[in-house]
């Protein structure tokens, strides 16, 4: 048989349009729907310990403690840490998506919601021997809730919460100050630590932090990979999360083997797997496909003084070829959205579609601004001009933002990209140093509180990292936290997203789909809002 060329060339190959792939080898089978479509075929096998499962994590995190600074909300801080390393008082059931019990074997909520009470196990210990009880509760709240301590993107989450107090060891109080549908949603993300270590240097934190789940952080090897350990209740021995951000680079490792798990594959190779010379990935894998709740984005820095003009965003939003995009970039994966909700949930207005690319709306918008000329627009002797801040490894920003600029120097908007490894992003983002970014929000709940995102009280220290400020969104916001009534609340959800969308504070581009491939050898992968729970996944010798 022919030896296949490397993914690396294949995507090469794909990159040129109509070309097809020169891999060669024996034909595969037809495929079945379940594999185009990424659907979860029915599991057969006996679940069995040992082993280990590779994933490809795009993502190294910069600290694994779950309450710390803006990253503990990464998505892959918490993948790698949430109900594997730390688990919380109550949980988010991945199937159902309701809450049951974790750490606290039992819970009850007054019938005012003003008091929560929960009645821990008492059977838990920590991964190093310590047993686990409502001291570490109290500690864990009152590291969170520290303004001293670098917490307040989680501490945002809390804002309702009055009081809390151990009755026992084995019991704890929260107090609501103003009751919220979304409070217990909160503690079942919020990770219960050790006592003794949020007492002690939190670097040691970062790096290991002692938990109660069924797997214990056992190297942390920079640059290179994580590696948990199972303690408790887990299938395979092993978890090991590669970090590997380039995906032409992730994509021959795919190619050799390497991962289990192959996660955010790019729509260019997930279309290019579908050639019928590659049955080495047709036949040695699955492919599974979740909407998450996700969205990717456009954010514009308030900050700065062109984008504090809604006018200037909205003729923006018109510069966006989202029908090119999802033609020519997310290859008909990803589907366009206005929306801060999940695509599938009864937040969104369906009302509203994405503003039509045109370039006379837009300029338009600009005149209204005070942005004139023929040529690059000026406004007071200052051009319309700004940088596009880009992770050097992002495939799709790298075809998505010249399509952008290339529409936006019609309109007499100068675009400059400036591109950045993902490190450097981050922190240009955290400190507030950029013009344009673009980034994905993913919440791993059906449930979302805008209120960290969008409120003008999370400008310093929470996640409106845009600098975005409405009075009426604000007032929303708060409503939507103390709206009980679910139709009501969804309506008031509908408004907000009225009110954003009119401000476009953020320029909402698609609802994310996530795109994995899994070796054959590995079973019990369901895909979930909440993500898949690999304490459920094991592999074959």
């Amino acid at each position: 048989m022919a030896k296949r060329v490397s993914l690396f060339l294949l995507l090469l190959a794909v990159s040129c349009g109509r070309c097809r792939s020169v891999s060669s080898v024996d034909a595969a089978p037809p495929l079945s729907r379940a594999w185009l479509q990424g659907t979860v075929e029915p599991e057969t096998g006996t679940p069995k310990r040992g082993g280990t499962l590779v994933v490809r994590s795009m993502v190294e995190p910069v600290t694994l403690n779950g309450i710390e600074g803006a990253t503990s909300r990464d998505t892959w801080t918490l993948r790698i840490t949430r109900n594997l390393v730390t688990e919380s008082l109550i949980a988010i059931d991945p199937k159902t998506l309701a809450l049951v019990p974790q750490l606290a074997e039992r819970w009850r909520d007054s019938d005012d919601h003003r008091t929560t009470t929960f009645w821990l196990r008492k059977d838990v210990r920590f991964h190093d021997g310590s047993p686990f009880t409502a001291k570490d509760v109290i500690a864990t709240f009152e590291a969170m809730t520290d303004p001293k301590r670098p917490t307040g993107a989680v501490r945002q989450d809390f804002g309702g919460l009055g009081a809390f107090r151990a009755i026992d060891d084995f019991t704890v109080e929260l107090r609501w100050s103003e009751p919220s549908p979304f409070a217990l949603r909160q503690v079942a993300k919020l990770p219960m630590l050790s006592a003794a270590q949020l007492a002690g240097d939190w670097s040691a934190l970062a790096k290991a932090p002692l938990g109660t789940g069924p797997y214990r952080v056992d190297a942390w090897e920079q640059g290179v990979q994580v590696t948990l350990a199972r303690v408790g209740d887990g299938w395979v021995d092993r978890i090991v999360f590669r970090f590997v951000k380039d995906h032409t680079v992730a994509a021959a490792m795919l190619e050799r083997g390497e991962f289990d798990l192959m996660t955010t594959v790019q729509p260019v190779l997930w279309r290019a797997l579908e050639e019928p010379k590659n049955a080495w990935a047709q036949t040695g894998y699955r492919r599974l496909v979740s909407v998450d709740n996700s969205y990717s984005y456009i954010a514009w820095n308030q900050a700065r003084p062109v984008f504090q003009d809604v006018k200037v965003r909205r003729g923006l939003a018109h510069l966006y070829p989202s029908e090119l995009v999802e033609r020519s970039v997310d290859l008909g994966l990803e589907s366009p959205t206005t929306c801060p909700y999940w695509a599938n949930g009864p937040q969104c207005d369906p009302q509203l579609a994405p503003y039509a690319l045109s370039i006379e709306a837009a300029r338009g918008f600009f005149a209204d601004a005070g942005f004139i000329g023929d040529g690059t627009r000026v406004r007071d002797g200052v051009p319309l001009s700004f940088s596009f801040l880009v992770p050097s490894t992002s495939v799709r920003l790298g075809k998505l933002v010249p399509l952008f600029q290339e529409q936006a120097r019609s309109a007499g908007v100068e675009v400059r990209i400036e591109t950045v490894d993902v490190a450097t992003l981050n922190a240009r983002v955290n400190a507030r140093d950029f013009d344009v970014v673009s980034r994905v929000w993913t919440e791993s709940d059906l449930e979302s509180d805008q209120f960290g995102t969008f409120h003008s009280s999370a400008r310093d220290g929470g996640s409106n990292f845009v600098g975005y400020e409405s009075a009426e969104a604000d007032r929303l916001m708060e409503a939507i936290r103390r709206e009980w009534d679910e139709p009501k609340r969804r309506e008031l959800e509908r408004a907000l997203h009225r009110v954003l969308f009119a401000d476009q504070p953020y320029l909402f581009m698609t609802s994310r789909r996530s795109l994995d491939l899994a070796k054959r050898r590995v079973h019990g992968l369901e895909p979930s809002l909440v993500w898949y729970d690999l304490r459920r996944v094991w592999v074959d010798d």
